[in-house]
């Protein structure tokens, strides 16, 4: 898969069902939309990722997106000058989710049977900030109330939201 490194343009959350919902992260030059299972919590695990990042807290981070089967991995890291290089890994299995044996590649552990379905740059204030838009407008679609009833085993993760946008230079409304 050829691969084209720009700036991302856009990020939407879905709720599709019960226990379902379906991520999807485009640029000018490629999109990828895959579905997400209740089994796991990516967006609590996004929002405290991207605190860290825009915090400086860490270089390197990545959220897991378990299917059933399978798994989509994003994998953020900070390069020299700022650059957020941005990927995100398929896998039919759930190797980040069981804890399966992990190489060292880009600046971090990943599991070792990964195929890069989308490949990215920006920097980490724009990518949080199409993050926070995305999720607004989840919200603007769904109350956190029907959040937790559709998505069954988790509630929305309104404390790690809330602080991850305080943390952006613009006000996203």
């Amino acid at each position: 898969m050829n691969l084209q490194l720009t700036n991302t343009k856009h990020f939407n959350y879905w709720l599709t069902g019960t226990g379902w919902a379906e991520a999807t992260f485009a640029n000018e030059n490629q999109s990828v939309t895959f579905e997400v299972s209740y089994l796991s919590d990516p967006l609590w695990d996004m929002f405290e990722a991207l605190y860290r990042l825009l915090t400086e807290g860490t270089k390197f981070e990545k959220i897991v997106f378990a299917g059933e089967p399978g798994e989509h991995v994003l994998t953020l890291a900070i390069q020299s000058g700022g650059t957020l290089n941005i990927e995100i890994l398929w896998n039919d299995d759930w190797e980040e989710l069981a804890i399966q044996e992990k190489i060292v590649a880009d600046n971090g552990l990943v599991a070792t049977n990964k195929e890069v379905i989308y490949k990215d740059t920006d920097t980490v204030e724009n990518f949080c900030l199409l993050v926070c838009q995305g999720i607004d407008d989840l919200l603007r679609r769904t109350s956190i109330e029907e959040y937790k009833k559709q998505w069954r085993l988790y509630d929305f993760p309104l404390s790690s939201f809330n602080q991850l946008k305080q943390q952006l230079p613009l006000t996203i409304e």
